[in-house]
């Protein structure tokens, strides 16, 4: 019966200690997704050549974006802007707030299968990171009154699987970019950008389809403040089984980490150890 207690305890003192994890995590996601979110809704529709309306993938959201604000998602004008945008405001909040930032729950995820993070610190951490996608999304609504545009939606003429196989593949990528610079030694600037280049490459494919979600706090910050859900089961199941997959492949086949099936078991009852003295031990080098 003492288990129970120890294993409290180590979740207790787990999470006091984490507390700035969370903070980061927070504030880390606001800076990512206001800075990108707002290319998405600032750029005026008039005075931009090319723009077709009626051809236009989803034409009725795009529609109701352009009645209710006279703005349009960038993502139909200049897809490699708002490539670029995401890219690079991704690696600027990750080194603002530190390079083991996560700033997405499908990040995250594989942060815990790979068993490089508890399950209940990435349980808060993922928690951080709505709350982060929220926040931004309210403050961005404020100023300019519309988040239309910056919902990821799937667009006319795209069945859901589909879609949700491109959001697997776009993550799927990212989270292996995400996986080899934390498992090859890299300088400390260079793993930022290479996130962000990923996310770059996965807007670059997917945003005209999509909208890119690739990371579920993105798509549901928008969702939540505008309580408009539709088909956004997608933006998550992509994500998490790309997560997934990324995960496995990195582990098991380009860079394994286990030989045998008990090597796996030995780790995982390393990680999440109960005994006093190994709890000392663990809080003391936190995963």
């Amino acid at each position: 019966m003492m288990i129970i207690p120890r294993g409290l305890c180590l979740v207790l003192r787990d999470v006091v200690t984490s507390a700035h994890l969370f903070l980061l995590e927070f504030i880390g996601t606001v800076l990512f997704l206001s800075t990108s979110l707002s290319a998405v809704l600032v750029l005026p529709i008039t005075g931009r050549p090319g723009l077709n309306l009626r051809s236009a993938p989803n034409q009725s959201h795009l529609s109701a974006g352009v009645h209710q604000s006279g703005l349009a998602p960038v993502s139909f004008l200049c897809p490699l802007q708002v490539a670029l945008v995401f890219g690079l405001s991704v690696a600027m909040s990750i080194v603002c707030v530190g390079g083991g930032a996560h700033l997405n729950p499908a990040v995250t995820l594989a942060m815990v299968l790979s068993l490089r993070l508890r399950l209940w610190k990435a349980a808060l951490i993922i928690f951080s990171q709505l709350l982060g996608g929220m926040a931004s999304a309210a403050v961005l609504l404020g100023l300019i009154g519309d988040l239309t545009p910056a919902l990821n939606q799937v667009s006319s003429g795209v069945q859901l699987h589909q879609a949700v196989a491109l959001e697997t593949l776009v993550t799927f990528q990212l989270v292996l970019v995400v996986l080899a610079t934390i498992d090859i030694p890299l300088p400390a600037v260079v793993s930022p950008l290479l996130v962000g280049l990923a996310v770059s490459l996965g807007h670059m494919v997917a945003v005209n389809v999509t909208g890119c979600g690739m990371n579920p706090a993105r798509s549901f910050g928008p969702a939540a403040i505008t309580h408009n859900f539709s088909n956004h089961w997608v933006f998550w199941a992509g994500p998490g089984l790309g997560a997934c997959l990324a995960t496995f492949m990195n582990d098991l086949l380009l860079r394994p980490r286990w030989h045998r099936p008990r090597d796996w078991l030995a780790e995982l009852t390393q990680l999440y150890v109960l005994t006093e003295k190994q709890q000392q031990v663990s809080l003391s080098h936190p995963n």
